[in-house]
């Protein structure tokens, strides 16, 4: 059962994943988020920036739990070895598991439950000569040696005296909406409190490289999120971009603030998409924004949607493929 869906298959859980894509184009919610539909390979943005984040979450948990810094550094390399290892997939179950001939489902011993062949396989190979295995891990070690137990941020200590990372949060919002999201890590800078995050890019960051997450879903809920889980007049996201390259990374902090009536106007605003969206699941009419079609380098279904009605469910197998649907109440 999908904890984000009613018994009519809208959504009532949202993220500013699921938020943007509504924001964006219908048809785009649709197809991603309602019908599961994603690309064949998986985009090497978002796999070299999702394990870069993770790794330095990680971290700055494992720092908070008392573990030495060098100690946690060496902790998430060798965890972020390990998650971008590609294993064969063992050809005696499907996910680890076998079903007996008494229809009984059992752990598969093979490979020990997870679906992978113990010491096959070989490194993830990136399809770009940035954002490499190799460049992912200098680019964890480097973050670190710049900003690691010498920055001058510290993590907050919440009232319960535990410090605030790794936070999974679902806030009860109108209408039986439920807004959830993930914040790694809330800090002290210059004597205001910021949501830190970090982003990954190929080129030079500038001033332009900032001004880009303001007004942005993500960053506007980071701060509302905040605000109201610990009570705290949280300023807005602190902002570590890395520039990677293929022979360095560069490192740039910079910020993005929210006022109470900014927060208040996107909270007005996301309701309104997310009412939205809730309308057209019930309707089954999901419409084009055809003005978004050309924006960010081009939308993945733009393809798609220029093929007539009839013919729209075949190029969609053709060039990508049903995942389990995008679900923001499940925990990760």
């Amino acid at each position: 059962m999908l904890k984000s869906f009613d018994a009519d298959d809208v959504q009532f859980g949202w993220d500013s994943t699921s938020i943007k894509s509504a924001e964006t184009c219908l048809r785009y919610y649709y197809y991603k988020h309602i019908e599961g539909w994603q690309p064949r390979r998986k985009s090497v943005h978002l796999l070299f920036g999702g394990w870069y984040a993770a790794a330095l979450a990680s971290y700055h948990t494992y720092v908070a739990n008392g573990m030495e810094p060098e100690e946690a550094l060496c902790e998430v390399v060798a965890e972020t070895m390990t998650e971008t290892w590609e294993y064969d997939e063992c050809p005696d179950c499907e996910d680890g598991e076998i079903i007996a001939d008494a229809g009984v489902t059992h752990t598969c011993e093979n490979c020990g439950g997870d679906g992978t062949l113990p010491g096959t396989g070989q490194p993830w190979l990136a399809d770009r000569n940035t954002k490499t295995r190799e460049n992912l891990i200098r680019t964890i070690v480097w973050y670190i040696d710049q900003f690691g137990a010498d920055d001058t941020c510290e993590t907050v200590v919440l009232s319960d005296g535990k410090a605030a990372v790794e936070h999974s949060f679902q806030l009860d919002a109108d209408n039986g909406i439920i807004l959830s999201g993930h914040i790694d890590r809330l800090v002290t800078f210059g004597g205001k409190v910021y949501v830190q995050d970090q982003k990954t890019t190929d080129t030079t960051i500038t001033a332009r490289f900032f001004n880009q997450f303001n007004p942005d879903t993500q960053m506007s809920l980071y701060t509302f999120a905040g605000k109201a889980l610990f009570g705290i007049p949280v300023s807005g996201v602190m902002i570590d971009g890395a520039q990677i390259a293929v022979g360095f990374t560069r490192f740039e902090r910079g910020f993005t603030y929210r006022d109470e009536g900014s927060l208040n106007e996107w909270y007005d605003d996301a309701m309104f998409h997310i009412t939205t969206a809730q309308h057209a699941s019930r309707e089954k009419h999901f419409p084009k924004n055809t003005s978004s079609c050309g924006n960010y380098g081009g939308c993945q279904f733009r393809h798609i949607c220029s093929r007539g009605p009839a013919v729209r469910e075949q190029f969609l197998k053709a060039d990508f493929e049903k995942q389990p649907r995008w679900d923001p109440l499940v925990a990760r």
